[in-house]
């Protein structure tokens, strides 16, 4: 099953679509093991053959249209470019899937730090500051239950403390960014209709981070307050 996400993943961030061998080599798997993972994907749907190069099929958005479940409806591509370009540095969105926090979009980020992101979406959610937003916003039992999977139980404790912390100030700070080791990031929770379904963070260089640290907190609050206003605004009037 972890192959199988891995090269569902890998597929829906290349944009031209990735062949066997790239994808074997993504996987660190034998090509042979991997073919026939992806031949069955491509049989029911959920990869479609271009040219040699594997792409996404029909049958995700199927399955994400019959759920009702869109991850996050009121971020668009353009709003998180808006931020960045507002905030200066680099605008990441992430959602929770599972126990990991996957980013699902960004703007804003140089070649290097696009390609460190593109290849490793997926983390545990106490390892970002998208992620901690998410963990703790989670309810009480879920929560405990990720913060039980540390091997350290004073590392769960100061989890579970800063988590508390996170929902009194809005936002999480974490050194040593997701992808590179050199950046750190802010977050704060998306909501809709009352409940959290994202993180969107801003990411820069450790040292930027914490010289801008409270007008980072002010760009990421004024630009949720513009998401938020632009979702519940009524639809214009159609018409005499």
């Amino acid at each position: 099953m972890d192959r199988v996400a891995a090269i569902l993943e890998a597929v829906a961030n290349s944009a031209s679509g990735l062949t066997l061998t790239q994808l074997a080599a993504r996987l660190d798997a034998p090509v042979s093991s991997v073919q026939k993972l992806v031949n069955g994907l491509a049989a029911v749907g959920y990869l479609d053959e271009q040219e040699r190069h594997f792409v996404l099929g029909p049958a995700p958005h199927v399955l994400t249209v019959r759920s009702g479940r869109v991850p996050v409806r009121s971020v668009s591509h353009e709003s998180l470019a808006e931020l960045s370009v507002a905030a200066g540095c680099a605008a990441l969105l992430a959602v929770q899937v599972g126990d990991n926090a996957v980013y699902v979009d960004w703007a804003g980020t140089d070649e290097p730090f696009d390609y460190a992101l593109s290849r490793s979406l997926r983390s545990a959610l106490p390892r970002t500051a998208a992620g901690r937003v998410l963990l703790a916003s989670l309810p009480e039992a879920d929560r405990r239950a990720v913060v039980a999977q540390e091997p350290d139980t004073r590392t769960g404790v100061d989890l579970l403390a800063e988590a508390a912390e996170i929902r009194a100030r809005g936002y999480a700070v974490v050194d040593s960014g997701h992808a590179m080791e050199t950046m750190a990031a802010v977050a704060v929770p998306v909501t809709e209709s009352g409940r959290v379904v994202a993180a969107a963070a801003l990411a820069a260089p450790s040292e930027v981070v914490a010289a801008r640290l409270p007008e980072l907190v002010r760009s990421l609050g004024e630009w949720s307050s513009r998401v938020t206003a632009a979702r519940t605004s009524p639809a214009p009037a159609s018409g005499p």
